[in-house]
């Protein structure tokens, strides 16, 4: 029920909203715990029904929809459960590295708040790749085919 009053927006009204991907560079949960989240001047700032996402529509067209702040700390908490699960398995989350020396950046004064929120996101994939990585899917493991079960047969 909490989740339900997500709205829908025309695409010309996205122009003045945070796209959600945006938004996740932006923020960390320590900025929920100590409620950044609130302070307009602060970059993690999260504005009520500010931040959208495109979903398939049922025509198979794309819908627009803006996010209530609860959503879009729901979906703050969610990624560092993520995260955590992976450390527990003993895998590294590059997202997680490149998001920690952008933000430290930010604060530090390096990077603007406004580079931050014209470009987070291709200053994410800009700190995953790194110099010198290989293109998407060079060294990654062929996947084994999937079988099908053998057909029953009825005597």
């Amino acid at each position: 029920m909490r989740f339900r009053n997500q709205k829908k927006v025309r695409k010309e009204d996205t122009a003045s909203l945070i796209p959600l991907e945006n938004m996740l560079v932006r923020i960390t949960q320590q900025d929920v715990v100590y409620r950044r989240y609130l302070r307009p001047e602060h970059r993690s700032f999260v504005p009520d029904f500010g931040v959208y996402i495109t979903i398939p529509g049922a025509k198979g067209d794309v819908e627009y929809r803006t996010l209530s702040r609860q959503l879009v700390l729901f979906c703050v908490e969610r990624r560092k459960a993520w995260r955590m699960l992976q450390s527990k398995a003993g895998i590294e989350n590059k997202e997680y590295k490149a998001q920690r020396s952008i933000l430290a950046e930010v604060d530090a004064g390096k990077i603007s708040k406004d580079d931050l929120f014209a470009r987070g996101e291709e200053l994410l994939r800009e700190r995953i790749k790194g110099p010198g990585t290989s293109k998407p899917g060079e060294n990654s493991r062929p996947h084994s085919p999937v079988t099908q079960p053998a057909a029953v047969v009825q005597a």
